[in-house]
């Protein structure tokens, strides 16, 4: 296979350079949870890709990398990600147990902060850790991020959007891992049937029959970015100077009409309207006054608690501007496995990070975790065809912005903008909307 080939010639490179430590990087901290050279834990059969030949091969370089000591490895990913994560990486263990010692900590980070706390002390940060999509940029730039071993092997397994996502200047310096970083609809059965989540004024209608609330994250710039991208505006990386963010060729008025198609529609069932965040559509689900909301993927299983039989999921509905329903574009964002371009053990870890983000481990987190596969196997599976939500935000990613190289000043302008869309006691005029469209992109062009 590829992959060894790869690994094995990046090693020999690394030795060279004197990239690798051949000792132990120091005591496990207190309070930390390391996986040591155990067998996988409750009961499941360790997954191996590669072939017997492989593991030697890679095996033996993993044990010149260990130099006679213990390798020692931190990983990073969600709370609610510890229990599969620490059965994945005590799988790897067990794997390689007879080439090298290994003991990995597998540690709380969300994926969201994880990018800062790399760059903030990338010698104390994890070798390996979860990180968002749009944290690309700011990794890779200063190198702060590792470029993948094998990109042929991680490029054929994962979806080409997540791959292009994962790439920064022609290189791919990520391992996709999940593949639904975004929020879609989420919907009350008994109230909202499935034709009528199609359209937003048919949900609003419903929500106004059954006077129940639609609700979402209005004013949140993550959110309220939909209103510009469905009237055609799309962020398309930097300008030349490498800080501005590019727009492509959109046309001013068509963008307005989409904002104000969407502040029409809040003030017109502002009874029904909340503007509030993803947990508290959950929770208005719970106490019974919510019919529909925008919720994020991550919120799929305590909506599914909430409203039990009842719970329907499906990609964001159309939205009605100047007579043309037309569907909404959100943003869509991945979630990926990044190697710590300063780890003391950068061949162990590229190995850890190339197995975790495998067929069978994107899989097994896909069942226990709901997390939406980025691998084409596990996407195209049963299990994930047969899952209404999963299924929902996978379709939901053919319409929408990739979540990649956005700059620090798209969000505060875009939370601004729907803040104003929000506050349904706004005149919403053509031209006090697109005035405000204006002062949107200006300011996220920092003009």
């Amino acid at each position: 296979m590829n992959a060894k080939r790869i690994l094995a010639l990046v090693f020999a490179v690394l030795m060279v350079v004197g990239c690798l430590a051949a000792c132990d990087n120091g005591n496990t901290p207190a309070g930390t949870d390391p996986v040591g050279t155990q067998p996988a834990t409750g009961g499941q059969t360790t997954f191996v890709p590669w072939s017997a030949e492989d593991i030697a091969d890679l095996g033996a370089n993993i044990q010149k990398e260990a130099a006679g000591n213990k390798i020692t490895l931190k990983v990073w990913q969600p709370e609610a990600a510890q229990d599969v994560f620490k059965a994945q990486v005590a799988d790897f263990i067990e794997i390689f147990k007879d080439y090298a010692e290994i003991e990995i900590e597998v540690a709380i980070q969300g994926e969201g902060d994880a990018g800062a706390n790399v760059l903030s002390d990338p010698n104390t940060a994890a070798d390996v850790f979860g990180f968002a999509s749009d944290q690309i940029m700011k990794l890779a730039k200063p190198g702060a991020v590792a470029e993948v071993m094998f990109p042929n092997e991680v490029t054929s397994m994962n979806t080409e959007a997540s791959i292009s996502a994962a790439t920064y200047d022609g290189k791919l310096v990520a391992y996709p891992e999940v593949g639904d970083n975004s929020y879609f609809l989420c919907y009350d059965k008994s109230l909202v049937t499935a034709d009528q989540a199609k359209s937003l004024e048919a949900i609003f209608a419903a929500c106004e029959a059954a006077d129940k609330r639609f609700i979402m994250d209005a004013g949140n710039g993550y959110f309220s970015c939909m209103y510009l991208f469905t009237g055609g505006l799309a962020t398309e990386g930097l300008e030349e100077d490498g800080e501005t963010q590019h727009f492509n060729e959109y046309d001013i008025d068509k963008v307005t009409a989409s904002v104000k198609a969407f502040a029409d529609l809040f003030k017109k069932y502002s009874k029904n309207f909340e503007n509030n965040t993803t947990s508290a559509v959950v929770d208005g689900f719970k106490n019974g006054t919510t019919a529909a909301g925008v919720i994020g993927s991550w919120d799929v299983a305590s909506a599914k608690a909430a409203l039990g039989d009842n719970a329907g999921f499906a990609i964001l509905p159309t939205i009605n501007i100047d007579g043309t329903d037309t569907q909404i574009i959100n943003m869509f964002g991945y979630k990926f496995i990044g190697v710590n371009s300063q780890s003391k053990f950068p061949y162990t870890s590229q190995a850890l990070a190339y197995y975790l983000s495998n067929e069978e481990c994107q899989k097994e987190r896909a069942e226990q975790l709901e997390w939406g596969p980025s691998n084409v196997n596990v996407a195209n599976s049963d299990f994930v065809k047969n899952n209404e939500s999963m299924s929902a935000i996978l379709a939901q990613s053919e319409f929408s912005v990739p979540q990649t190289i956005i700059v620090g000043t798209f969000w505060d302008p875009c939370a601004a903008l729907g803040g104003y869309v929000a506050e349904t006691n706004n005149d919403f005029t053509t031209e006090a909307v697109k005035a405000e469209v204006e002062k949107c992109i200006n300011n996220i062009l920092d003009l």
